[in-house]
Order: structure tokens, then sequence, then C-alpha cells
């Protein structure tokens, strides 16, 4: 039974929170697939594919000095057999050196413009902000971005450390003064009713 003196707000009121863990992680897929499309038309302009492939030497023939292939063929000496794709080294390290720096400049300079978020942070509703909720400068993003590296290196507890921190950040927001928050819809306080 309803009361008739209070009726629900029209509109919900957005709040700002901490975005917990599996946001993050759904946000860091879209931007691997966002990143993934960039890299692999880079590739396919940047190194054209060899011209013929011999079933037996698994080196490429022809072609422009390199070989980029998504393929199934591993040399004789890989140590790890591998039934996944793979990216061949194309002989002038430019698109591996673009591989490096991509996902860099994509995080750094996303997280530090006015957006404060990658386009997968924004479609998650979240942004990167300084303790205080500002705008991160260059400095700081980059400072986040690379302590990725540590809270990766020591098995990944960097990036779990966001389920139990107050703030929900992982080990690299702490060491940028950075988290992450994202934006919910909290339903108003019930209004009087008005008389007619």
């Amino acid at each position: 039974m309803t009361n008739p003196f209070f009726r629900p707000a029209p509109n919900p009121q957005a709040i700002w929170t901490y975005a917990g863990f599996w946001m993050r992680v759904v946000a860091y897929l879209i931007d691997s697939v966002v990143l993934w499309v960039v890299l692999a038309l880079l590739g396919m302009l940047l190194v054209p594919p060899s011209l013929s492939v011999s079933i037996f030497d698994p080196q490429p023939t022809g072609g422009s000095g390199g070989d980029y292939r998504i393929s199934y063929i591993q040399p004789a000496d890989y140590t790890i057999i591998s039934t996944m794709p793979h990216l061949h080294w194309n002989g002038n390290g430019l698109f591996e050196i673009i591989s490096l720096i991509l996902p860099a400049a994509y995080y750094i300079l996303c997280e530090s413009s006015r957006a404060q978020a990658t386009p997968g942070k924004l479609l998650c509703g979240m942004r990167v902000t300084d303790l205080q909720g500002n705008r991160i400068t260059v400095p700081r993003a980059m400072g986040r971005y690379f302590g990725k590296y540590l809270s990766a290196f020591i098995l990944g507890i960097g990036f779990l450390m966001v389920m139990w921190t107050e703030r929900k950040q992982a080990l690299h927001d702490i060491l940028a003064g950075t988290c992450v928050i994202r934006r919910q819809p909290r339903a108003q306080a019930p209004q009087p009713a008005q008389w007619n």
C-alpha cells in the first residue's frame, strides 16, 4: 500500500561512487578490443604480408622484408606449443615499437583529457581522478600507467587490491594518487504530495 502523502521523485539523482573491480575489468576488456582493432589495422598497413610461405620452411619468402600474418605455424625452436594465433616479428621493428607506444599513449592521453577516461571507462560510466576528484595531469597519468606493470609483476595482486582498499584503489592508483569513480543512479527521497 502506498502512502498518499508522498510520491516518488520523477528522476533518479546520479551520484559518484568508487568503481569496483568487475566494472573495471569490463572497461579494460572494451579498451583491449579497441586497441587490438587499431593495432591490427596498423599492422596490415605497415607490414604487408609475404608473397609465399613454404609448409616445410616456416620462415617467410618474398614480401617486403617481413611477415605479418596471424599464423598457427610455430618455428621448431619454440619450447611452448601454442594453438593461439601469434604475430611474427616483421623484421624492421616499426610495428613492434608502435605496439608498445600506442597503448601507453591511449591510456595516458585519454585519462588526462577532459573526458578523464578511456572509451571503455566512458561506456561504463567511469572517470579517473585525483584524490580530490579533479582531472589528473599527464605526468600523473603516466605514473598510473607504468605503475600497472608493478601491479602485474606481483602476480596481479596490485589489481586485486581494488577489492579491499577503502577507495577501491589498485596499487598503481595508490602510487599515482588516483582513484576511479563511477556514476550511479540513486533515487531521491520521496517528496510530499501536492494537495490539489
